[in-house]
C-alpha cells in the first residue's frame, strides 16, 4: 500500500483519538449528558451543512422499511457514547482507549453465537491473548482479583455496543429494501443520540450547564475540538469502509489508543503504569493476530471462488 492510499486511514487513528482526548477533558469538568447534548448538537450542523452540499436533505425522509433499525442504530449511539463518556470521566483517555478495542472480541462473539461463523484455533487464541492484554490494562490484581481504574467497565460497554451497532449499519447498507446513504445513516445515529441526551440531562438536572459553553473557554475548546472530531469519524470512517476491506480499517484504527496517550502525556502529563503499557501493547498484537487471520480466510474465500 502506497502511503497516499494509507493517508485516509491513519487520518481515521488520529481523528478518533483526538475526538476521546477532547471528550475525557470536556467531562471532567461537565455532566457526561450535557458534553453529550454539546457534541452532538455541533456535529449535527456539521453534518447538516455536508448533506446541504451534497444536496442530500431531502433523502432524511425517505427511510421507509429502514426507519426502526435508523432508531436502533440512535439508541445504541447514545449507550456507546454514555458508557465512554463516563468511563473518561473516570479513568485516563489512553488507558480507554485500549479498552475500547475489545469491540473486536464482541465482533467475534456475535457472529459465532448469532451469524454462526467459525473461527480457527489461531483465531480463538489471538482472542484470549486479548483478553489477558485487557486485564493488564484494566490494572487487574492477579493476587487479590481486583480490577485498578473504575472507568475500566464503561470502556468495555461501550465496546459492546459499538459491535451491536456495527452490525445494525451494516443491515441498513446492505437492505434489500431500502438502502440509505451513509449520511443519512450518520444523521439519524447523532439526531437521535442527542435527544436522549437531552431528556437524559433533564432528568438529571445538568440541563443548566450548557451555559459553560461559551462562557468558558477551556470547556468550550474542548468541546468544539470533540465536536469536529465526532463528525470527522463520521466523514473518514464511512469513505474508509467504502473504499477498503473492514479488515484492513480494523488495523489501523488499532493505532487510536497509541494516539490518545501520545496526545495525553504530551498536552496534559497523563501516563499509563509499566503493567498498563505492556497491556497496550498485549491487546494491539491480539487484535492484530485476529484480524490478520481473518484476512488470511478472507483471501482463501477469494482465490476457491476464482
Amino acid at each position: 500500500m502506497k502511503p497516499k492510499q494509507a493517508a485516509p486511514l491513519l487520518l481515521l487513528a488520529l481523528i478518533w483519538g483526538i475526538y476521546y482526548v477532547a471528550s475525557h477533558k470536556s467531562v471532567e469538568r461537565m455532566s457526561v449528558f450535557t458534553v453529550g447534548i454539546v457534541i452532538r448538537l455541533l456535529t449535527m450542523v456539521l453534518l447538516t451543512a455536508v448533506m446541504l452540499w451534497k444536496r442530500e436533505l431531502p433523502s432524511l425522509l425517505r427511510v421507509k422499511g429502514v426507519a426502526v433499525r435508523l432508531l436502533l442504530i440512535g439508541l445504541m449511539g447514545f449507550l456507546l457514547d454514555l458508557t465512554a463518556f463516563v468511563g473518561l470521566s473516570l479513568s485516563p483517555a489512553g488507558a480507554g482507549t485500549a479498552l475500547l478495542k475489545t469491540d473486536i472480541l464482541f465482533v467475534n462473539l456475535i457472529s459465532v453465537i448469532i451469524y454462526k461463523q467459525k473461527f480457527t484455533g489461531r483465531e480463538w487464541i489471538d482472542t484470549f491473548v486479548m483478553l489477558f492484554g485487557v486485564l493488564l490494562v484494566m490494572d487487574f490484581d492477579f493476587l487479590h482479583a481486583s480490577l485498578g481504574g473504575k472507568g475500566d467497565i464503561f470502556f468495555i460497554l461501550s465496546a459492546l455496543f459499538v459491535s451491536i451497532n456495527a452490525f445494525l449499519i451494516k443491515s441498513v447498507q446492505r437492505s434489500g429494501k431500502n438502502p440509505v446513504s451513509n449520511d443519512v445513516i450518520a444523521y439519524y445515529n447523532n439526531f437521535v443520540t442527542m435527544i436522549l441526551f437531552t431528556v437524559t440531562a433533564c432528568m438529571m438536572g445538568t440541563i443548566g450547564q450548557l451555559r459553560l459553553f461559551g462562557t468558558d473557554p477551556g470547556i468550550t475548546l474542548g468541546l468544539v475540538v470533540a465536536g469536529l472530531g465526532q463528525t470527522g469519524v463520521y466523514i473518514v470512517y464511512y469513505y474508509d469502509l467504502a473504499r477498503f476491506p473492514v479488515w484492513l480499517v480494523k488495523v489501523f484504527l488499532l493505532f487510536m489508543p497509541i494516539v490518545s496517550t501520545v496526545i495525553s502525556f504530551l498536552l496534559f502529563g497523563e501516563t499509563l503504569t509499566g503493567k498498563q503499557l505492556l497491556g497496550v501493547a498485549v491487546v494491539l498484537a491480539g487484535a492484530m493476530g485476529v484480524l490478520f487471520e481473518q484476512r488470511k480466510k478472507e483471501e482463501g474465500h477469494l482465490a476457491a471462488s476464482m
